[in-house]
């Protein structure tokens, strides 16, 4: 057929030139390449070791226990503590020290006398008496995040032996939790996360300046006049030129998804139902988005001109290269009005990424009545031009 040959040569055109091939095909790859080395370490979840100093100059059953319990917690590639005993309390000043240093994230001290005391407090509660809890000093550093981290989780754990004394002495029945595990859910990945918003953003590239920028310097330089003269429809030339963009869409949806799958093994399909549904979705927007630009802007510095002040709230607040929920109310209004926002929500929703802030039905409808109007206003455009 006549437009498949006409997009064959539009296309052949297009990536003849290097800049549009650099700026559309290899910065997208590129910028992802940099942002996931940047930003994917971020978002690693990371095992935590606490450096903790152990006190103790006891040796009787109950601060055995104790000692038994962090001892066995800083075993192993699991391990949550980093501990160190000291037995000679003669020195408990210059640990305070290296407490204030930040050589150690926390002190415990078993006290003297402890065994003793725990026989007594529980003997005494057996009796119906009410004593206080037996001491066990605990030493944090007050504005650190590490040691009061360090201080909750020893403060579970001295809770779990208070009841394990008790159990020693006496008979005390625990209540029994039957667990059932339904499902699991991965921890966030920025590749995950990043790699369907490259492809978005990719295209957003070829349409927002190629497509927009191309037909403006048509228009300018009378080319679309002159197809008049020849058997080309008007219907004809878009058909074509459109088609031909759909086309390098394809190279950069491939080139991203070696990035994405092969380099970085992102667990995203891109064959998949949803991701084809959604980039031919936005394929779609911003073609049309590109070709009412071109109708608007006189010519092609004035459609550059609309593409620069476009491109960056475009992308930042679409949700794009981060989360975009929590912005400013100031601001909010253009992440609610920006089709980006909804491309983005809608592809990393149907595909397990993140949940979408807005329904589903919203993610299709809205980029589609963007589609309509781009397209009925530039159509209207057209017609009023040397194309009609």
């Amino acid at each position: 057929m006549m437009f498949l040959k006409n997009s064959i040569y539009f296309f052949k055109s297009a990536i003849r030139e290097r800049n549009y091939l650099f700026w559309c095909l290899a910065f997208p790859v590129l910028l992802m390449i940099i942002l996931i080395t940047i930003f994917s370490s971020l978002y690693e979840v990371k095992r935590v070791n606490f450096d903790i100093y152990l006190m103790k100059n006891e040796s009787g059953e109950f601060s055995n226990i104790i000692y038994n319990i962090f001892d066995e917690l800083s075993k192993g590639e699991n391990k949550i503590f980093n501990l160190k005993v000291f037995r000679d309390i003669s020195i408990k000043e210059n640990l305070l020290e290296d407490l204030k240093k930040g050589k150690t994230n926390l002190i415990v001290e078993i006290p003297e006398g402890f065994d003793s005391l725990v026989i007594s407090n529980i003997t005494m509660r057996m009796f119906g008496a009410t004593v206080n809890p037996v001491p066990i000093k605990v030493y944090t550093l007050r504005h650190n995040i590490s040691s009061q981290s360090a201080s909750m989780v020893v403060k579970s754990i001295i809770d779990r032996m208070n009841l394990e004394f008790v159990k020693r002495m006496t008979k005390v029945n625990e209540y029994k939790v039957k667990s059932e595990i339904l499902g699991s859910r991965k921890g966030f990945s920025y590749v995950d996360f990043i790699f369907p918003g490259m492809i978005i953003i990719a295209i957003f590239f070829t349409g927002l300046f190629g497509v927009s920028q191309e037909l403006a310097w048509y228009r300018e330089g009378k080319i679309l006049k002159r197809f008049q003269l020849t058997p080309i429809s008007p219907l004809n030339f878009f058909i074509s030129y459109f088609l031909s963009r759909f086309y390098f869409f394809i190279l950069q949806i491939l080139a991203l998804s070696f990035v994405g799958k092969v380099i970085y093994k992102s667990s995203v399909n891109p064959f998949s139902f949803y991701f084809i549904f959604y980039v031919f979705l936005t394929m779609l927007t911003i073609s049309t988005f590109g070709f009412f630009i071109s109708a608007l802007a006189k010519n092609t510095n004035s459609a550059n001109i609309i593409g620069q002040i476009l491109n960056f709230p475009l992308q930042f607040l679409g949700g794009i290269y981060f989360p975009v929920n929590d912005v400013p109310w100031f601001i909010k209004w253009i992440v609610i009005i920006n089709p980006i926002t909804y491309l983005a929500s809608g592809i990393r929703d149907t595909l397990g990424v993140m949940p979408s802030p807005y329904p589903i039905y919203l993610t299709i409808l809205v980029p589609l009545a963007y589609t309509l109007v781009f397209l009925l206003i530039s159509i209207k455009k057209y017609k009023y031009m040397e194309v009609t």
